[in-house]
This record gives C-alpha cells, sequence and structure tokens, in this order.
C-alpha cells in the first residue's frame, strides 16, 4: 500500500509539473500573438531581415530545465550531435573559429570539445549576442578560450566594419543553420561568401548545416494545385507561390514548435551557392544530408557514445522513429584553395 501511495504522489507530482509548464506554454504563445497582432502594421513595412531579428530578440531563453521538456528535444539534440560530428571532424586543436549567426552560443561547449584556442561570435540579434556573452561567462569555459561576441548583419554588412577583427584571419568560419537567410537576394549570398572568404586563412576551412531546398521543393510541388502548407504537428511551412522557382528570393515562413515562429526563410539553391563560392576561392569537399552523416558516423565508436550522452538514442526510443521531416538538412565544408 505504501508502494502504491509514493507511486500516486510521484504521477501527481509528474502531471501538475507537466500541467504548469503546459499552461506557462500555452499563455506564453498568446501572449506573444498578441504582441505580434498589435505590431503587424509594423511588421508589413519592415524589411525580412528585421523581421528575423525581431524573432530572435523576442525569442526567450527558457533556460535548462524547460529546454528539456520541449516537444521537439530530440530534434535538437539530434541536430546537435550533427553539428558535433561535423566540428569533430573538421575543427583540429588551437583552430580560431569565426561562428557566422551564432545565435545564443548554442555551440560554444562543442567549441570547448574541440579545443580552439578563439572564438569570435557574430549575430545580428542583440538579444541573441547578450545571451551568447552571459552563456560563455556563465560555463565556465573563459579559462579554455577567449571570446568576444559582437551584433551584425553579416549577409548585409562586411565584417570588416568591426574594428577589433577587421585585419583577423581565421583557421575556420562556421555558419550554423543560417545560410538560408541569405539567399533573400544575390547580394546577401554575395556578402555571406565575402565575409567567410575574406577573414579565412588560405587552406582555411568554411564549414555549416543548411535546410535541404530539394526536398522542401519536392514537398511543395507534391501539393494540390491551389495548396501552399504542408507540415506536421511540430513544424509547418507556408509558400507565397508555387508557380515560379526563383533562384534567389524563394521566400516561405517557418513555424517549428517551441523554437521558430513565423519567420521568413528562403531556398538555397545549392548548386548555385557552390558555383559562386568557386569564384571567392572556396571549393566544396564535403556535403551530405543528416541522414547519411548519421548512418556513417555512428558507426564510429566516438560518436556513437556521443549519441548516448547527448541523448539522442534514448530520446529517440522514447519518442519514437524519427519522421522525413526531422532529417532534411544538409551539412557542408568549403576549403580555401591556396592560390
Amino acid at each position: 500500500m505504501a508502494n502504491r501511495n509514493f507511486e500516486y504522489q510521484n504521477l501527481k507530482r509528474k502531471h501538475d509539473k507537466n500541467r504548469e509548464f503546459d499552461e506557462q506554454n500555452m499563455k506564453r504563445k498568446y501572449e506573444a500573438k498578441l504582441g505580434s497582432n498589435k505590431s503587424i502594421k509594423a511588421s508589413k513595412a519592415s524589411t525580412p531581415n528585421s523581421r528575423v531579428r525581431e524573432h530572435y530578440n523576442e525569442k526567450p531563453d527558457v533556460g535548462v530545465e524547460k529546454r528539456n521538456e520541449s516537444t521537439i528535444l530530440f530534434l535538437k539534440n539530434f541536430n546537435n550531435w550533427i553539428k558535433s560530428v561535423i566540428i569533430g571532424k573538421y575543427v583540429g586543436p588551437n583552430s580560431t573559429v569565426l561562428d557566422i549567426g551564432c545565435g545564443k552560443g548554442g555551440d560554444l561547449l562543442k567549441w570547448k570539445a574541440a579545443k580552439i584556442s578563439a572564438l569570435v561570435g557574430l549575430d545580428l540579434s542583440d538579444v541573441s549576442i547578450d545571451h551568447a556573452k552571459n552563456r560563455w561567462e556563465n560555463l565556465n569555459i573563459r579559462d579554455k578560450y577567449p571570446a568576444e561576441f559582437h551584433v551584425l548583419d553579416c549577409f548585409s554588412n562586411p565584417i570588416t566594419s568591426i574594428s577589433s577583427i577587421k585585419n583577423k584571419k581565421f583557421d575556420i568560419v562556421s555558419m550554423q543553420l543560417c545560410l538560408h537567410y541569405s539567399f533573400e537576394t544575390e547580394n546577401k549570398a554575395r556578402m555571406a561568401l565575402i565575409n567567410a572568404s575574406s577573414n579565412l586563412k588560405e587552406g582555411g576551412l568554411f564549414i555549416g548545416t543548411v535546410t535541404d531546398a530539394n526536398w522542401i521543393a519536392k514537398k511543395l510541388k507534391a501539393l494540390g494545385p491551389k495548396e501552399l502548407k504542408f507540415g506536421n504537428s511540430i513544424y509547418s511551412i507556408i509558400f507565397e507561390q508555387k508557380h515560379e522557382f526563383p533562384t534567389f528570393g524563394h521566400k516561405y515562413n517557418f513555424y517549428l514548435e517551441d523554437a521558430i515562429n513565423d519567420c521568413p526563410e528562403y531556398l538555397v539553391h545549392f548548386p548555385t551557392f557552390e558555383r559562386m563560392a568557386k569564384k571567392y576561392g572556396f571549393e566544396l569537399i564535403y556535403k551530405k544530408r543528416f541522414h547519411d552523416i548519421y548512418n556513417e558516423a555512428k558507426e564510429d565508436p566516438q560518436y556513437r557514445q556521443l549519441l548516448y550522452k547527448m541523448s539522442v538514442i534514448k530520446l529517440n526510443k522514447e519518442y519514437g522513429e524519427m519522421s522525413d521531416e526531422e532529417w532534411e538538412a544538409a551539412g557542408f565544408a568549403f576549403k580555401k584553395v591556396v592560390k
């Protein structure tokens, strides 16, 4: 009887905790919706880049406990594992790193694991940069590598505008799941490449992850004649039209549960990006879909152990098999060719 009472009280506490979280989550979404309704006129007048900045500025840092309760926790852990694999594969000890689109500093511990010697993080969101600074200070890694963080839209402005890193050359330039924002226009895509190339040593590496435009386009084409939206319980993608597929500026609005709320993004035509990259001294040396990276890296003892450490395998057993939607992105690496 005592054991039953204990189990009952334990279940009740979990239920109350989950209900409290659901209510808080619902309240947060409702307040965010109210806020977006109030600013809808201003949003129409704002540029896509300012909308992206607003989105990431409004996004709260919920803390580790709430992040662990997220409905997309497995997806986040899986994406982090993929990034760890790419960083482990291409970032050597004592490397200097320029992290373009560093966000709130979610990769700081990955850079620590890679034993880098210095980091510069850049992001267009001032709120995200503040969080990244705080995270770097609070993770007890200041003695592992020095870091500095700056607010800059790297797809609209040259990095040379930041005086402290104007003449620095890095071993690694990283763009993790942010390159798609540059494909709003050809000029922005070129600025992304200029900033990557001009701040990278010869022989240095430009690494990153990017959404798979081919998969997204196939899903759009498979819809009915008037349908422009597809998704599932955790994400949705809404296009403005489906009859033309411009190389640049092919916009869609993306929603991801607990992560991204109706933010404008753009398809990246990777063959075009690869051709452009060659003009800035880059040679593509690696490009694989997340699914292929997983199948390859899981056989490596080092990364297989990391699957358990980062709760990817454990959570997958709890939440079931990964859907196709959760696979479709790719990792890439370019090498700056020595002239």
